[in-house]
């Protein structure tokens, strides 16, 4: 039995998802569970104990990933900010970690695409946690009196797809170049002053 076998059962899974999250980087989606092996210094049939195939390892880095910008939007909603600036904060972060990740990178690209249109579960989950997070968000304007009635929940996910040409990975670039026009602070801006109550009512 190798080291890596005698790890802790989390420990070498979180180590699998990082070296095929390495991977993926380098290959994209031409990386496989040999190559993640490899690179760890386990057999394949270890890695094959922890996801049962390339598909089910892909989807567990993509939901880690994701995870990490539910976990980030959640933590900036906890705060004590204006309900718009705490929305306005998650929806630029997010734009600054999708550009990150997807701008020059283009083998990240590549599987972000084919997540995207195969509608693989992480994807779905993350869109539905962060439009939840918008929606408490607007719900506490709305009590406070920044923004205008109207179901939260619905405009919280009216507020995410506004702004999703500066999140999607196609579309990202056209909007952090330096003379870009709209910006994504302008797109933002927009879709905040959507949620705005004219009446200043509280």
């Amino acid at each position: 039995m190798s080291p890596s076998e005698r790890r802790d059962p989390e420990e070498t899974r979180q180590r699998i998802m990082e070296a095929a999250w390495d991977l993926f980087r380098q290959l994209g989606t031409r990386t496989t569970v040999a190559e993640v092996a490899v690179k760890l210094g386990m057999s394949a049939a270890n890695v094959y104990r922890f996801f049962p195939s390339k598909q089910a390892l892909s989807e567990a880095v993509c939901s880690h990933v994701l995870g990490q910008m539910t976990a980030f939007a959640r933590g900036v909603a906890a705060g004590s900010a204006p309900a718009a600036l705490r929305i306005r904060n998650i929806l630029l972060a997010m734009h600054r970690v999708m550009r990150d990740q997807m701008v020059g990178a283009s083998r990240v690209h590549e599987i972000v695409e084919v997540a995207i249109q195969e509608r693989w579960a992480p994807i779905e989950t993350f869109e539905n946690d962060i439009a939840h997070v918008l929606a408490g968000l607007v719900s506490e304007g709305q009590a406070a009196g920044e923004f205008g009635p109207g179901d939260a929940q619905a405009l919280g996910l009216v507020t995410l797809c506004a702004c999703s040409g500066i999140h999607h990975p196609v579309l990202i670039a056209l909007y952090d170049a330096p003379d870009a026009d709209p910006t994504p602070e302008d797109i933002v801006d927009f879709a905040l002053r959507a949620l705005g109550n004219p009446k200043g009512d509280a």
